[in-house]
C-alpha cells in the first residue's frame, strides 16, 4: 500500500537513515519478511516519514535499486574519457567499479540475494540492467581497442567476456564468509595476466 502525505516536515537525515535501515532489515531478513514498522523502528523515525519520502516499502527498495544504477550508469559515461591506452582504461574502469562495490557491500549483497535466489517478492525492477551495461562498456573499451591496434584483432564479446568474469567473481569473492579473499591488486594482476595475452606483439 502507499500513502501519500505532505503533512510533516522532513527530518534531517532521516531520507539517509531509513534508506541504510531498509538495506540492512533486507538483507538480514529478505524483503518480504521485513516491515516498515521495523524499518522506521531502525531508522528513529515513524512510519508518515518514510511515506513522505517513498510512499511506501517498494518505494524504499526502487530508490535503493535506482540509485545504484544510477552509480553504474554515471561510471560507465566515465569510463571513455579516462587516461591512457586501452589497457588501462579497462584496467582503471575496473579498478573503480570495484572501489565503488567494496563502499556498497552491502546494496552488492542484497542485489546477489535478490538475483540469484528465491524470489522475494520484490516490486518489479529489471536486475539484468546491471551487467548488460557493465558488458556494454566493456565491450566498447574492447572494441576501441581492437580498432587502435592496442588489443590483438578477436572477439569482443570473448574478450570483454573473460573480463567481466575477473572482475565480477573477485567482487562476488568479498561478501563470501572465506579468508583470504582476492583483493583490488590480487584482481589487477590477473587482468594484466588476461591483458598480456591480447595484447599485439611488439
Amino acid at each position: 500500500m502507499t500513502v501519500v502525505t505532505t503533512e510533516i516536515e522532513p527530518e534531517p537525515g532521516a531520507r539517509e537513515r531509513l534508506l541504510f535501515s531498509a538495506l540492512t532489515l533486507f538483507n538480514e531478513k529478505g524483503y518480504a519478511a521485513a516491515s516498515v514498522r521495523e524499518i522506521v523502528e531502525k531508522a528513529g523515525v515513524t512510519k508518515p516519514v518514510l511515506y513522505y519520502y517513498f510512499g511506501s516499502k517498494e518505494g524504499i527498495y526502487l530508490e535503493l535499486m535506482e540509485t545504484s544504477y544510477q552509480i553504474l550508469d554515471s561510471m560507465a559515461a566515465r569510463a571513455f574519457s579516462l587516461a591512457g591506452f586501452a589497457q588501462e582504461k579497462i584496467i582503471q574502469f575496473c579498478g573503480d567499479l570495484f572501489d565503488i562495490s567494496i563502499e556498497s557491500l552491502p546494496m552488492v549483497r542484497l542485489i546477489n540475494s535478490i538475483y540469484f535466489g528465491p524470489p522475494q517478492g520484490t516490486p518489479k525492477f529489471d536486475l539484468d540492467v546491471f551487467p548488460a551495461r557493465l558488458t556494454e562498456v566493456l565491450q566498447q573499451l574492447v572494441s576501441s581497442g581492437m580498432r587502435e591496434s592496442e588489443l590483438k584483432e578477436g572477439s569482443v564479446e570473448d574478450v570483454a567476456g573473460a573480463v567481466m568474469a575477473i572482475v565480477t567473481s573477485t567482487i562476488n569473492e568479498q561478501i563470501c564468509c572465506r579468508e583470504n579473499k582476492p583483493d583490488r591488486d590480487t584482481m589487477v594482476r590477473m587482468l594484466r595476466l588476461l591483458m598480456t595475452g591480447i595484447a599485439p606483439t611488439q
